[in-house]
């Protein structure tokens, strides 16, 4: 069990008693890190193989880590938490151990698809971008590309104005429309442009596109990418903008050697996206994830991700076993570690040990360091919780409501009542 530095808020205003100590609390949750660890790892050494080509569009992939289960399991807070983890060792369970890999090269970004953010697909796009933007350098072909789209799309909106108010600002700071037009003017230059062209994204597209179809040298840096040219060309619609991925994929390949990272993009509610019959966003995100092989993907959910079965042909993109061969293996519990070198990639997120459970609920509750919710009904809640966490959470409340009502310590046949009601 580790705790997180945070407070129940929830339990702290549920009393007038001020000298309770109300603290969040997270499990272990150490099987799901290895499970993490050892998928990372293995994308790692696929990337840095030699025969790894980030434009292969055929190549099966094996970049995606699914936990699924039942709601109130715990999958947002493990979602936060390996997004604190690999964010900052220091924000690390010490159960979980050192990973195998440098910090400095792994880049998460998690995104919430619950429904209540109102996660659409430009902002998820520009969500993984706001994230590389910590690289501290312009993407250049990616941004040409979205600074055209954003110009198509959003007439007369800055799009500095638009992250500020989405809150997107606040949370990734303001370094993206820099770098994009520090590409724009990049990109104009080496084409000749005069420097009041360099801000006009029209000009610079039509004057690029011209370069790449003529193979001229003024753009090598650019020429490298052979899709490049046909994305500038395309209408910027939506559909578009779901191909442009592949421009970040390229982007990061072509990193030098020494300031090359890894994105972990880390999908929380899933199941949020869209339901079994319409699939129009999860096409648009699976097009994105199957565009980003060098980027590794954690999705979490209440259900089995369905991208390899071949009736899904029609409906998404990329289906079958063939395209996405973790994830049409069996379901492995939580509790247990697949074989090595199985691939496995569809994750059972399982229930919490009694010692979690027990663990959990005396933390939660304390005063002068000592726990308030007592042993013998840690016990009865515990037998009852079925080790889940949203059963935990309500016992707590209920401990705190049955404590305001009879005094300073539920008591007597009390104490049973609220292990039954919770």
């Amino acid at each position: 069990m580790d705790v997180t530095g945070g407070r129940d808020l929830r339990a702290l205003f549920s009393t007038n008693d001020r000298s309770l100590q109300t603290d969040e609390a997270f499990t272990n949750r150490a099987s799901q890190w290895e499970l993490v660890a050892a998928a990372l790892t293995e994308h790692l050494q696929h990337t840095a193989s030699r025969g790894f080509n980030v434009e292969d569009l055929e190549a099966p992939r094996n970049h995606v880590l699914v936990f699924h289960g039942v709601g109130g399991i715990g999958k947002t807070t493990l979602s936060r938490k390996l997004e604190a983890a690999l964010a900052d060792a220091g924000r690390r369970p010490a159960q979980w151990g050192e990973p195998g890999w440098p910090a400095d090269r792994i880049l998460p970004v998690r995104i919430d698809l619950a429904r209540s953010a109102s996660c659409d697909f430009e902002q998820f796009v520009l969500m993984i971008r706001l994230g590389l933007a910590r690289l501290g350098r312009p993407l250049p072909a990616f941004d040409l590309a979205l600074r055209r789209f954003w110009e198509a799309n959003h007439p007369g909106e800055p799009l500095e104005e638009y992250l500020r108010r989405g809150g997107l600002a606040a949370r990734f700071g303001q370094a993206l429309p820099q770098q994009m037009q520090s590409a724009l003017s990049d990109i104009a230059q080496a084409l000749l442009l005069p420097g009041t062209v360099g801000s006009v994204v029209g000009q610079v597209t039509g004057a690029l596109v011209g370069a790449l179809r003529e193979r001229r040298q003024t753009v090598r840096a650019l020429a490298g990418c052979a899709r490049l040219a046909d994305l500038l060309e395309a209408e910027p619609d939506l559909d578009a903008l779901s191909y442009y991925p592949h421009l970040l994929a390229w982007e990061l390949a072509r990193l030098p050697a020494g300031r090359r990272v890894t994105p972990v993009v880390l999908l929380d509610t899933f199941e949020d996206i869209g339901d079994r019959t319409r699939r129009d966003l999860e096409r648009l995100i699976q097009r994105t994830v199957w565009l980003m092989p060098n980027a590794f993907w954690v999705i979490t959910g209440r259900s089995r991700l369905q991208w390899a079965d071949p009736a899904l042909q029609g409906q998404l993109d990329y289906t079958g076993p063939t395209a996405w061969p973790g994830l049409a293996t069996p379901i492995v519990p939580a509790n247990r570690t697949p074989p090595t070198g199985s691939g496995r990639r569809q994750v059972l997120v399982g229930d919490f040990s009694p010692e979690d459970c027990d663990d959990y609920l005396a933390r939660r509750l304390a005063r002068d360091g000592r726990p308030l919710i007592s042993e013998p009904i840690r016990r009865v809640i515990t037998t009852r919780s079925h080790g889940l966490p949203l059963y935990l959470d309500l016992s707590v409340a209920r401990f705190l409501e049955l404590r305001s009502t009879c005094g300073a310590s539920p008591c007597g046949g009390r104490r049973t009542s609220a292990a039954r009601t919770s």
